[in-house]
């Protein structure tokens, strides 16, 4: 299979009545087709449409007309044509098929219509300019799924996001056994398997084998059940991981339209409401204080002088308690016998002097009491007075003026929330980004569980598997050749072998061609001279030129990335299999070495055609030197915030003028 031309209608960020992208490619010698974008500019969208118009609701595991396949295409749409009502989405894709020896042109087209309620889907094909019936196109879809089956395709429409995630999430052995059973069709001898399982449990079968035989099968039955549960497990685990990948996506691409479109991010909008929120506080806060102030002091600033004469009458009133207190603690009688101890007996004069000079240092007026106040309510009055002294008019006003100034800046930020709310289109962006978010924290909460019950479960089948081995060991040592159940058994035990052989066979093809690869593409002192995948774990090994291994895990992210690749490129190679290469965002990890092995050595072993979706940091312009030579069609795909659509050039960011290309 080869593309040939891929047209996008209102899809993702493309806009409009159609943006077409030329894929032919001349033989090995031009085999790549260059598109470059910054993020965000439509790349991942580039991708995705060839699984779907390939596809349709397969690419997700869903049937065509499930509400979840159609939310998902809903998101895809181009969010200003579904604002202006358009009717039509399209993916089209012509690709070239060998058949019997022909090569024959497909086009696909791939559409949907939108009202505001449904969406419905419509899928033509046509074969070298004809038409295909209805029936005719189910048969091309069931032959392309049998010959390029969807999971095939994401072996080899590489994102490099996944590519990353694979090695680091510990799943490559489970990676490399899915793309090694589909390169290598062994999954045809799992099937012959499957049915000489249920030749066995036909009844008139079953009937005639011993007890346990019977129980043999049934055994064999509840490890069968477990292993499809292991392998539906695994299934809806790739899928848990890809709806995360793609909820994450779409969570993304909502914030950029949010933002594209003046919207504020929930976490703007909330850092707003809380400054909002400071400023009330603030406010209110001062006025409550001047508020208290106006009650309490107010009044006594008003009336100072007043409060003045009632602390000097209050201290007068003090120092007479404190004379009249003297004066009946110690009368002049007593005053004069304890100083007539000390003094002649004749000084009566001298005495009552002293004693009325005594009394009238503690206070000389006559005063009529009025407030009889205690010390504790002079202490408070002479506190209101202080108070009243230390008033600013002055301050309280700037507190005005400034409950003025805060009050305004209140209502710009509510408007700006208020103008940001009452649009619906922002609106819905915002509560379809949180109800996004809360989507994919459910859905991680799902992954976790899942991991607790894989593990449980693959104790299960070690034990199941382990007993349906002892008790087939049993069976097969007592019973005859030639047993019904015995050649079942036997025919299922080749198979296996079968398979296992095939396996190790393709297996070490693929060692040898991913070590040659690496040893092209790593760097010298990474040198690889041996490769062994384990055929039953999977397991990846890799040895230097003294036969010691290399630990994987200490390999930087870009050096694993070139293992993976390298190895589901073997694959590719050994299966014999004509597929095109599609590379997303695929150098991001590399250093410019790596970068350089790639494009000069990796990319051209990759057959008659390599699709390259790069950034200008992935390929600037000493790497566009190196790949220059291999292109046939370049683009630029560059998203306008302004117009809110994806613009696409033939170029590759302008970098093109010193170079020559085919027409």
């Amino acid at each position: 299979m080869k593309f040939n031309r891929l047209v996008l209608k209102n899809i993702g960020a493309y806009y409009g009545n159609g943006e077409s992208f030329d894929l032919k490619t001349i033989g090995i010698e031009r085999n790549v087709v260059l598109i470059g974008g910054k993020n965000g500019s439509g790349k991942t969208t580039i991708l995705d449409s060839l699984r779907i118009v390939l596809f349709g609701s397969f690419t997700y595991g869903l049937k065509p007309d499930s509400a979840l396949y159609l939310d998902k295409i809903e998101a895809k749409l181009n969010s200003i044509a579904k604002k202006e009502n358009h009717t039509s989405y399209q993916v089209i894709l012509d690709l070239e098929m060998v058949e019997n020896l022909k090569r024959n042109q497909y086009t696909l087209n791939r559409s949907w219509t939108k009202n505001k309620k449904t969406i419905k889907e419509s899928f033509s094909v046509f074969k070298n300019g004809q038409q295909l019936k209805e029936k005719d196109v189910e048969l091309f879809q069931t032959k392309l799924r049998d010959e390029t089956p969807p999971q095939l395709l994401d072996f080899c429409l590489f994102d490099g996001e996944k590519i990353s995630q694979v090695v680091s999430r510990e799943t490559l052995a489970e990676y490399l056994r899915q793309t090694a059973k589909v390169m290598f069709n062994v999954d045809l001898f799992e099937n012959l398997e499957a049915d000489l399982d249920t030749y066995l449990k036909q009844e008139k079968v079953f009937s005639n084998l011993s007890l346990e035989e019977k129980k043999l099968v049934e055994i064999e039955q509840e490890k069968n059940d477990l292993l499809m549960k292991k392998n539906g497990f695994i299934i809806e685990f790739e899928s848990v991981e890809k709806e995360i990948d793609e909820k994450t996506s779409l969570y993304n691409d909502l914030e950029r339209q949010f933002h594209v479109n003046g919207g504020l991010e929930k976490k703007e909008r909330d850092l707003l409401v809380k400054k909002m929120s400071d400023i009330d506080n603030r406010r209110l806060s001062m006025m409550e204080k001047n508020r208290e102030n106006l009650i309490s002091i107010f009044p006594f600033v008003m009336s100072r002088a007043l409060l003045k004469n009632v602390l000097v009458q209050m201290s007068k009133e003090a120092k007479a308690d404190l004379k009249n207190e003297f004066i009946n603690t110690i009368p002049q009688d007593t005053f004069k016998n304890v100083l007539g101890v000390l003094l002649d007996k004749n000084d009566d004069d001298i005495v009552s002097e002293i004693y009325m000079k005594l009394t009238g240092l503690m206070s000389s007026d006559e005063i009529m009491p009025i407030h009889k106040a205690s010390a504790i309510q002079r202490a408070e009055v002479m506190s209101f007075f202080k108070q009243a002294c230390e008033f600013s008019p002055k301050e309280m006003l700037n507190d005005f003026r400034g409950n003025t100034q805060l009050i305004k800046e209140v209502q710009v930020i509510r408007k700006q929330i208020e103008e940001n709310d009452a649009s619906s289109d922002l609106k819905e962006l915002l509560d379809k980004t949180q109800q996004i978010q809360n989507e994919i924290t459910t859905i991680q909460f799902k992954k976790e569980q899942m991991i607790v019950l894989s593990k449980e479960l693959d104790e299960n089948i070690h034990l199941k598997e382990k007993e349906y081995e002892d008790l087939k060991a049993k069976v097969i040592r007592s019973k005859k050749m030639g047993h019904v159940f015995e050649i079942a058994t036997k025919v299922s035990e080749v198979s296996r072998l079968f398979r296992s052989m095939q396996m190790k066979k393709k297996l070490q093809q693929v060692e040898l061609e991913t070590a040659r690869m690496l040893q092209i593409v790593y760097r010298k002192e990474l040198f690889v001279t041996r490769v062994k995948i384990h055929p039953e774990t999977f397991e990846l090994r890799i040895f230097d030129p003294n036969q010691e291994e290399i630990n994987i895990e200490i390999l930087s992210a870009g050096e694993k990335q070139i293992l993976l690749l390298s190895t589901v490129w073997a694959m590719a190679m050994c299966s014999k299999r004509r597929l095109p290469f599609v590379f997303d965002t695929l150098l991001g990890r590399l250093d410019q070495t790596h970068k350089k092995a790639i494009m000069e050595q990796f990319i051209p072993r990759c057959g008659e055609q390599v699709i390259i979706l790069s950034t200008d940091s992935e390929i600037n312009h000493e790497q566009f030197e190196q790949i220059s030579k291999k292109v046939s069609h370049l683009y630029t795909i560059d998203f306008n915030s302004d117009l809110g659509r994806v613009q696409v050039s033939n170029n590759y960011f302008g970098m093109e003028s010193n170079y020559e290309f085919s027409s």
